[in-house]
């Protein structure tokens, strides 16, 4: 560009300035003709505004539109994918033809034992009938089939072990039958219910799991909610919020509060009295504990001075003394339940030899393998002491000797006697 400046004609720079006015007017020149070709568009629904709107990102530039198809695609598969794997705990929820093939074994195990276990209660109970029909008690061999009479401990614990287990099996049965109903998705116990989720009907397993996922959901909404509103001790908490950790920690610093200020108690007592004031004096935990232990130390020493009145010759037992202490009571209770233990295994020999010579397999009407080996194994046995019994009255025989003439008319004459009367 060409100016005139003091009658001198000078050059100005202008190609920069060029430049951007011939950018200015492409660019204008573009978007003039983009709108004039995307005007017949506008006019219509809203799927051309739509495709306006697609057709003005994809030339802005392809590339993103594709990136964010990419990253939308993983997002869309993991919801779906967390949507059709829900844990609920530790329920899992794919299909498994593994655990189906064990559920249908556990199924047909389950109801095997039932039957078993029916067949032989029934086979009880008329035994049971039939004794009291005849005035008598019906002899058993496992302790709990005693009468309620003569049931003892051991008898008690195998009862309720046995009614245990049969829940156990029970609730198994009802899991296994749930796994082959949904077709292999497992089951936990805590879900196995015999009805709509009520705790009284799950099982001993599912009660269990129950009561174990409780205190850890709780523990973890305790520690949730210190960690949220920082608190530094879980026994800080509200009692509303406060957990197991939370309920451990209050008991134990109760306590040893306790303790704390018992002692002080004691140290200010024996600063005022000027000597040492014992546990026992002040109320707290450790005077408890020193009474206990007194009382124990009293009773032994009462022994030892009853052992010494009878010159040492019959030793006293704890149980046996005038004052009885804690080991007393102790030895007291042990021996009574070992002499009942003892009554009952005595009465349940007893109905085990009946039950033996009731029920032997050699003796029963329909013969079977356990009765052909018994009576092979007491023929065996019976068969020398038969021989030896034979033989030992051969030898008698052959060792007799004929009778006198005396011994003759003696034993005529009671012959007659007897005949005549």
């Amino acid at each position: 560009m060409m100016l005139e400046v003091g009658g001198q004609i000078q050059t100005a720079p202008c190609g920069r300035s060029n430049t951007r006015v011939l950018y200015f007017i492409l660019i204008l020149t573009v978007l003039i003709v983009d709108i004039s070709s995307f005007q017949p568009s506008f006019v219509g629904t809203k799927s051309s505004r739509l495709n306006i709107i697609r057709n003005v990102n994809t030339s802005n530039g392809m590339s993103c539109l594709s990136m964010l198809k990419d990253d939308s695609k993983p997002s869309i598969d993991t919801d779906l994918e967390q949507e059709r794997k829900k844990d609920r705990g530790l329920l899992r929820l794919e299909r498994n033809s593994g655990l189906l093939r064990l559920a249908k074994l556990s199924l047909q195990d389950y109801e095997w034992r039932v039957g078993f276990f029916k067949n032989r209660e029934a086979d009880r109970r008329v035994e049971e009938s039939l004794a009291r029909m005849m005035g008598d008690e019906a002899s058993y061999v496992r302790p709990m089939d005693a009468s309620e009479n003569n049931i003892g401990p051991l008898g008690l614990w195998e009862k309720e072990s046995v009614e245990w287990l049969q829940q156990v099996i029970d609730e198994e049965g009802r899991r296994a039958r749930e796994i082959v109903r949904l077709g292999g998705i497992l089951v936990r116990p805590m879900d196995a219910s015999a009805g709509p989720g009520a705790i009284e009907q799950l099982g001993p397993l599912g009660v269990i799991e129950k009561r174990v996922v409780d205190f850890l959901e709780s523990i973890q909404r305790s520690e949730r909610e210190r960690t949220k509103s920082r608190v530094l001790r879980p026994k800080d908490l509200e009692a509303s919020k406060r957990g197991p950790l939370g309920e451990a920690e209050l008991r134990a610093s109760e306590a040893i509060r306790e303790i704390l200020s018992s002692e002080r108690i004691r140290m200010e007592q024996s600063r005022v009295r000027d000597g040492i004031v014992r546990p026992i004096d002040i109320p707290g935990p450790l005077g408890e504990l020193e009474m206990a232990v007194l009382e124990v130390v009293k009773a032994e020493e009462q022994r030892k001075l009853e052992t010494e009145e009878n010159s040492g010759a019959v030793l006293v037992r704890p149980m046996d003394a005038k004052t009885k202490g804690p080991l007393g009571e102790l030895e007291a209770q042990a021996t009574e339940a070992v002499k009942r233990l003892t009554d009952e295994e005595k009465q349940r020999v007893r109905n085990i030899q009946r039950y033996l010579d009731e029920n032997r397999p050699m003796q029963q009407a329909q013969p079977s393998a356990l009765g052909m080996i018994e009576t092979v194994v007491v023929g065996i046995v019976r068969a020398p002491i038969l021989l030896f019994q034979i033989l030992s009255r051969v030898k008698d025989l052959l060792g007799s000797e004929t009778m006198d003439e005396s011994d003759a008319k003696i034993l005529e004459q009671k012959k007659s006697s007897t005949k005549k009367e």
